[in-house]
């Protein structure tokens, strides 16, 4: 791919008729991005309609994320290296200037070079989506490994597919559901493990002195086709309206994130989003609401919306269950 100079990507841009004046570029990571200034009457539009024109100038493997940055006047264009590198989310690990935060998680690095953190207790609960090689597994990995840094909480997995957590159950002796029926019966305990807790809660015990509980399901539409009469989903569903104020969490993953898979009852309950690569702009308006997964390049590189951030790009730190079960398994 081909790093043009600021002059040249002003021409660029100035040559499909955008009036706009190039201000900043910067390169961190697997991203680059240019500020863009909009001149006398011109408009966003202009350059969402030119985006792939101007991915093709500069040899672009996809489509740039196009971002709007209102306080200081600025249409900022994302672009990704056509061979990201991985970086190691262990190499990532200094455990320093962690934020304040009850269940702290280190995603990876934005488009800006700056860390990607979230706490579970303030976004209490997570959609994720992506296709194979999309980053989808791995940051599901990274996110249990990060409980393991971090926090003292207390880990439910279940994995429709019998494949991605195996390898916790057995060197972490992390409690795996696999099947429809063991999922049911881990959903119905954590019902009265929620209850158990109200009721202490209202004893006078402090929330805070609770071990969090992180509730992971993988290819969640595996679970949603075998739920003929929508048991799972609606015990999903009451969980997730409760659970937070019992310091308990969930994570629901899939690959196919149509609406009948992530219902409107399960969005309602789920303010962190995160999409890695996505098929089409359907299924990128599922997860986010919007377009824009369907142009990310995978390998990692996602996109991420919740309460404090609106449609914020970031690479994803690699790890995988065997690396994980390796640093903190056996113990």
């Amino acid at each position: 791919m081909e790093i043009v100079s600021v002059p040249d990507f002003e021409k660029i841009v100035q040559s499909f008729g955008i009036k706009a004046r190039c201000a900043d570029y910067k390169a961190s990571g697997n991203y680059f991005y240019y500020d863009l200034e909009l001149l006398s009457n011109a408009k966003v539009s202009s350059i969402k309609k030119y985006a792939d024109e101007i991915s093709l100038a500069i040899k672009s493997p996809c489509r740039p994320s196009i971002k709007v940055i209102h306080r200081d006047g600025l249409v900022r264009l994302e672009f990704v290296d056509v061979k990201p590198n991985k970086f190691n989310l262990f190499d990532y690990f200094t455990n320093r200037d962690i934020p304040d935060g009850k269940v702290n998680i280190l995603l990876g690095q934005t488009v800006s070079g700056k860390r990607m953190w979230i706490d579970l207790d303030q976004e209490p609960h997570m959609l994720v989506a992506g296709t194979t090689g999309s980053g989808k597994s791995t940051l599901l990995n990274n996110i249990i490994a990060n409980l393991f840094n971090y926090s003292d909480a207390t880990i439910k997995l279940i994995d429709p597919k019998k494949i991605e957590f195996a390898e916790y159950e057995r060197r972490c002796g992390i409690q795996v559901a696999y099947t429809y029926d063991d999922a049911y019966s881990m959903l119905e305990y954590l019902q009265e493990v929620m209850e158990n807790r109200y009721d202490r809660i209202r004893n006078g015990e402090s929330v805070n002195d609770m071990s969090p509980i992180v509730v992971i399901i993988d290819e969640f539409a595996d679970l949603i086709i075998q739920d003929k009469d929508r048991v799972i989903h609606d015990m999903v569903c009451r969980l997730t309206q409760k659970c937070r104020s019992a310091s308990m969490y969930f994570i629901l993953a899939t690959q196919r994130p149509s609406v009948n898979i992530v219902s409107g009852s399960i969005k309602a309950n789920f303010p962190a989003r995160i999409a890695c690569r996505l098929p089409s702009h359907v299924d990128s308006k599922v997860i986010l609401d919007t377009t824009g997964a369907e142009n990310l390049l995978g390998g990692g590189d996602a996109l991420i919306r919740d309460n404090i951030r609106d449609m914020e790009r970031f690479q994803i730190a690699y790890t995988n269950a065997e690396e994980v079960a390796n640093y903190f398994g056996d113990r």
